[in-house]
């Protein structure tokens, strides 16, 4: 074999090996994105919860609050224009704190969702470096053969005798 077939079969390996180590790379990026990914959407998630229960606790001290002056005020603290504040606070509390937990969960279902495609599009990565290390062994064959092909002179037909 001479130097110039090693050096042509040499750099056909290097190069499929190199798709597959470029491939391995960027689907361990992506899987690290994926990651990351879903620790945003629980972070962001955490701080809606955090949310809800900040007003969760501002609802319990304005009610306090309401309660606590309508019997300064000398009337019933669960009776009258007390009641009613109390009610509407506690409704308009009660739909930010459900518009939060309904945010919570949808971050972590956004989330999951785009780590799902990077989760994909690792499992892509790592096919196309497959494919692309396979095609450039093919070619490397190919080139090769062409390379050895038998060169043996083609073959003679035998004549007829010559008929009588």
């Amino acid at each position: 074999m001479s130097w110039q077939i090693a050096l042509s079969v040499g750099s056909t390996l290097m190069s499929a090996s190199q798709s597959m180590s470029q491939a391995k790379n960027q689907a361990a990026m992506y899987k690290l994105q994926a990651m990351q990914t879903e620790a945003d959407a629980a972070r962001k998630a955490l701080a809606y919860e955090q949310r809800a229960n900040e007003t969760l606790r501002k609802l319990n001290t304005a009610n306090a609050a309401t309660v606590a002056r309508g019997f300064a005020g000398g009337i019933q603290g669960f009776e009258g224009s007390s009641k009613l504040r109390v009610t509407v606070n506690t409704r308009d509390a009660g739909r930010d704190y459900e518009t939060d937990l309904s945010n919570a969960a949808n971050a972590l279902l956004a989330g999951n969702a785009q780590a799902d495609i990077y989760g994909n599009a690792a499992d892509i990565a790592v096919r196309g470096g497959l494919l692309d290390a396979a095609t450039k062994l093919a070619t490397g064959g190919y080139e090769l053969s062409k390379v050895y092909k038998d060169k043996a002179p083609p073959k003679e037909t035998p004549k007829e005798p010559p008929k009588a």
